[in-house]
């Protein structure tokens, strides 16, 4: 920030979920920080309105404040969409690192309750890094799953490569991605880059009202959200799933068109040329 000052450049920022929710939790004095860098800054840049006014709220002008949404190569992502079968086992994935935001523990206790109702495979991509709240959360991701007996058919892969992801996404019929705001104040900001990234597969994608997945899931529309930490809620979503097999499609295909029309990369690039290009010609 000094040197943009001392340069007479124009200054723009973009925020994530650690920079909103975490760090001004876990220390106050970011807040600070943020009103001096608020009076300086052309554009703050943020992914959507749920973090926009989280930014605003600590003290930034509006109209400094513009979305950006994160966007995907949507052109890239083949589009087939799941259908499931009355009888077969429901195919459920989980993909994320092993932090408490990311609600892993809550996916699992409601798949632990709908396998009594539905055969289920259950894949878990991800894994606890070297921090040792990760290893906590770790535990309570395995105490759920020994608490109902899950481990026969769950399958932990781990961290894997990008092209594994996808390779996997498409053997599976659900996406289970249940972010929640973390005891330390961490929370996703925006929303995971990998709900976009499966719903664009057409994958029916169930999630929570946590931070912006509400603007890339629409629930009942493009997918279906349950409130943060309710179990009950997420078993209900896929309960409906499994007895309303014949209106998958027409949800995944209204998932894919807003993927393609909000949160695909090539137009998100050109917006965000336009924004440079107006604070340039300033």
């Amino acid at each position: 920030m000094v040197a943009a000052r001392r340069a007479g450049l124009r200054h723009l920022v973009t925020f994530y979920g650690f920079d909103v929710n975490h760090l001004p939790t876990i220390d106050p004095r970011w807040r600070e920080r943020y009103n001096t860098l608020f009076m300086h800054v052309d554009y703050i840049l943020c992914e959507g309105s749920h973090m926009a006014k989280c930014i605003k709220e600590m003290g930034c002008p509006e109209h400094k404040v513009l979305v950006h949404h994160l966007g995907v190569r949507a052109d890239e992502i083949s589009f087939k969409p799941r259908a499931w079968s009355p009888g077969e086992p429901l195919r459920v994935l989980i993909a994320a690192s092993f932090r408490e935001k990311k609600g892993i523990p809550y996916a699992l206790e409601a798949l632990g309750r709908l396998q009594h109702d539905v055969p289920l495979q259950i894949t878990v991509i991800g894994d606890a890094g070297s921090k040792p709240a990760s290893l906590v959360e770790k535990e309570r991701i395995l105490s759920v799953i020994k608490k109902h007996n899950l481990k026969p058919i769950v399958r932990m892969l781990g961290f894997q490569p990008y092209n594994v992801l996808f390779e996997e996404a498409y053997k599976h019929h659900v996406f289970l991605s249940p972010s929640i705001t973390a005891s330390d104040g961490d929370t996703e900001g925006g929303a995971p880059v990998t709900i976009i990234e499966m719903a664009a597969t057409g994958m029916p994608v169930i999630s929570t009202t946590h931070c912006d997945i509400p603007e890339v899931i629409l629930n009942g529309y493009t997918g279906l959200l349950a409130e943060e930490r309710n179990v009950g809620g997420l078993l209900a979503h896929l309960k409906w799933l499994v007895s309303h097999p014949d209106k998958w499609l027409s949800m995944l295909e209204h998932s894919r068109r807003h993927i393609e029309t909000k949160y695909n990369a090539q137009k998100q690039g050109v917006y965000l040329s336009e924004i440079y290009r107006e604070l340039a010609c300033r």
